[in-house]
């Protein structure tokens, strides 16, 4: 009798753990979004026979499901970037033309604007926002007096002390979606902090010294606090939505005591596996609490390696590559500067070891989430996205065209196998004539990713019809069908002598970008010795 019952017991615990595993039914799943920061496709091994050492969770995760080996980012930076991906609106339809925003900017994402965050919230998913967020704040300034001028340092010192650090910090994540919220611009310099929903953690610091925080104690904290909040909503049955922005590998490059020196290489090298890691750990995290088969996990990032940061330490002389199968890096409109890893695990819906050689844009998960979630997108949003929901089925799936932008402000527009370049801006110009290169490139980048056989006087044609496209998409305010809308202020023509994003010092509402103390990085070499010497202080 004994043996029967426990035989019994076993049974029904047995049971009860299966039963907790199952997968949930004729729900909408999980959605766990990673983006990574300053990371290019050519960062992962799988990608990158020559990249000279190995990214191992990333690999994994492309054996357990599909990549898309033509995605791209909307930008070559951060900021822009970020807009398009919640929004699914290009972001030079906002205020912003060029360049990203400074730390004391308000927030980009306009006021009524459709998001990630509150679409989903809407369908009932609870969200967050864990790690870097880099689209403004509605700080609570003491006063409305203008910001100071000066060097960055003196600057920040002065602005930091007209904000009362006391009060909630408002128009962050938890103001545009998110119900809940922890991590900082902190990677952007002073003041050394962390926020949870609108609170400061702590004293701010705004002296040369980190104070309570450190740059290698940043990647594990947001990591650690992604991974808690999995645990933490995989015991419940509301469907939750994490969108994990890393701060890595974007400087400070500061690797933690267990990775510092792991690659034998550089520092950096030791950041980008340090990166690889902290995504397999919020994987795994998924996979412990037993909602594998309910969750949709993404891994991207928001633009190329920064070349400069990425060479230091003899990176490249001991046999590291970023650049094999493109080139640029962040800040460019060559491939290297918005072509990104772009892998999708959904057990059950996504076939593993699959890809698919389409072009897409990050603009384009606004609308895949809406989809499965069931969301019907006003009109008036995610001007620029398409679902990705067919191709990740298997089915047939085309996207055309993609609209790339950098730094300076200049356009590029992808169709097909065919990307034309338009450099207009001072800055851009610039670039074109040190290459010993006209304003305009036309490239067959399936033949030719490097972008090295400039094709534009051998199809004139193609050039016309890709710029008149070009134009139509910038003044429809949509690349998508349906009613036309508006972008923000006046944006520039590909063939207009001046471009309002090459316009000195001026912005959009009319505040000028040099009274406001901004500091855009395309106004530095695009080399970036400047940035590094930034990074240093």
């Amino acid at each position: 009798m004994e043996n029967l019952l426990t035989a019994i017991l076993v049974t029904v615990v047995t049971a009860a753990s299966i039963q907790a595993k199952e997968p949930r039914k004729n729900v909408m799943p999980n959605i766990v979004l990673i983006l990574a920061d300053d990371m290019g496709k050519d960062s992962v091994s799988a990608f990158n026979g020559k990249l000279g050492f190995k990214t191992p969770r990333m690999d994994q995760l492309v054996t357990q499901g599909m990549t898309f080996t033509e995605a791209h980012s909307g930008s070559a930076l951060c900021t822009p970037t970020r807009y398009g991906l919640l929004t699914g609106r290009y972001a030079w339809r906002s205020r912003l033309k060029r360049g990203v925003l400074h730390k004391w900017d308000p927030p980009l994402i306009e006021e009524g604007r459709a998001g990630m965050g509150a679409m989903l919230q809407a369908k009932g998913y609870h969200t967050a926002c864990v790690g870097k967020w880099h689209l403004g704040w509605d700080l609570p300034f003491n006063s409305n007096d203008p910001l100071p001028v000066g060097d960055r340092s003196t600057r920040d010192a002065l602005v930091a002390k007209m904000v009362d650090w006391t009060k909630p910090m408002a128009g962050g994540p938890v103001d545009h979606g998110f119900d809940y919220h922890f991590g900082s611009d902190l990677r952007m310099g002073l003041p050394y902090v962390y926020l949870e929903n609108r609170k400061v953690l702590g004293t701010p610091v705004f002296q040369k010294k980190r104070g309570d925080t450190s740059a290698v104690d940043i990647l594990p904290t947001v990591t650690a606090k992604a991974i808690s909040y999995i645990e933490g909503q995989a015991k419940k049955d509301q469907p939750f939505f994490l969108y994990f922005s890393m701060t890595s590998p974007h400087s400070p490059i500061a690797p933690s005591a267990k990775f510092d020196g792991i690659s034998g290489i550089s520092p950096y090298v030791d950041f980008v596996i340090q990166t690889d890691d902290s995504i397999g750990r919020v994987v795994d995290a998924v996979d412990q609490a037993g909602i594998a088969e309910d969750t949709l996990i993404i891994v991207t990032a928001d633009n190329g390696n920064s070349l400069n940061l990425a060479k230091k330490g003899g990176s490249f002389e001991k046999g590291v590559n970023f650049e094999v199968n493109m080139r640029g890096g962040k800040f460019h409109i060559e491939e290297g500067g918005h072509k990104v890893p772009f892998i999708v695990r959904w057990k059950g819906m996504v076939a593993p070891k699959t890809s698919s050689n389409t072009p897409i844009c990050l603009t384009d998960l606004m609308a895949t989430f809406a989809e499965i979630a069931g969301y019907d997108l006003p009109d008036n949003a995610a001007e620029d996205s398409v679902s990705l929901l067919s191709a990740l089925k298997g089915k047939a799936f085309t996207r055309d065209p993609i609209i790339n932008h950098d730094a300076p402000g200049d356009f590029a527009i992808r169709r097909g196998e065919w990307k034309l370049i338009i450099r207009s801006t001072p800055k851009g110009k610039r670039t074109a004539e040190k290459a010993g290169l006209p304003p305009v490139h036309l490239y067959n980048v399936s033949e030719d990713p490097r972008e090295l056989n400039n094709r534009a006087e051998q199809y004139p044609e193609l050039v016309s019809r890709l710029t008149k496209e070009l134009r139509t998409i910038i003044s429809n305010g949509r690349s998508t069908p349906g009613t036309l809308q508006q972008n923000a202020g006046q944006t520039w023509m590909p063939t207009d002598e001046k471009s309002p994003a090459a316009a000195a010092n001026t912005t959009v509402d009319g505040v000028t970008n040099k009274a406001r103390g901004d500091v855009y990085p395309q106004e530095r070499n695009q080399k970036l010795p400047a940035m590094q010497k930034e990074v240093k202080k």
